[in-house]
């Protein structure tokens, strides 16, 4: 993950990674925040992030509810990225939108477009291109609701598409 930009924020629900990943994890990070032994029985297991707190050089660490330690976040799994999730908000973010910069009115923006290349969201950001890839990286593990909500913005699902495509503005009251 990019310096100091977290995949999930306080507040909401994560899953610790299977034990696999865990004990790899434990194996290979030789910096800040190793994962102990008895972290590892908290596999599979879902909390809610209490807090995202970030190491010296930008690395996320997450806190949870109920679960002890603390947590990097390779070692966290989105729980809407599962086959028991809605097949259309599920799937992974960076497999749907496609996450771009330019220029509005003189302004530097981030843009996030539909596979339609419809705007879905255009973002004010002084560094434009960082963010981006932030968000390019985030996709890459949350899913496409997830990932919406992340960045306060609501996607086009099958539901409401017809009547983006009739060309209505508003959905009748």
């Amino acid at each position: 993950m990019p310096d100091y930009h977290s995949a999930f924020d306080g507040g909401e629900n994560a899953r610790i990674a299977d034990l696999d990943t865990l004990r790899e994890f434990q194996k290979t990070w030789k910096w800040h925040h190793p994962l102990s032994d008895e972290q590892l029985a908290y596999a599979g297991k879902d909390d809610w992030i209490k807090t995202v707190s970030y190491y010296h050089g930008g690395t996320p660490l997450y806190e949870f509810g109920s679960i002890p330690g603390f947590w990097h976040e390779s070692c966290l799994r989105d729980q809407t990225l599962s086959k028991e999730y809605d097949e259309e908000a599920g799937i992974a973010a960076a497999d749907y939108y496609t996450i771009t910069t330019d220029r509005r009115g003189g302004l530097p923006v981030v843009i996030v477009r539909d596979p339609a290349a419809r705007e879905t969201l255009v973002a004010f950001q002084f560094t434009p291109d960082r963010v981006a890839e932030a968000m390019r990286v985030v996709g890459l593990v949350r899913s496409r609701i997830a990932f919406e909500y992340k960045y306060g913005f609501n996607g086009i699902y099958e539901a409401n598409k017809r009547f983006l495509d009739s060309g209505l503005s508003a959905l009748p009251s």
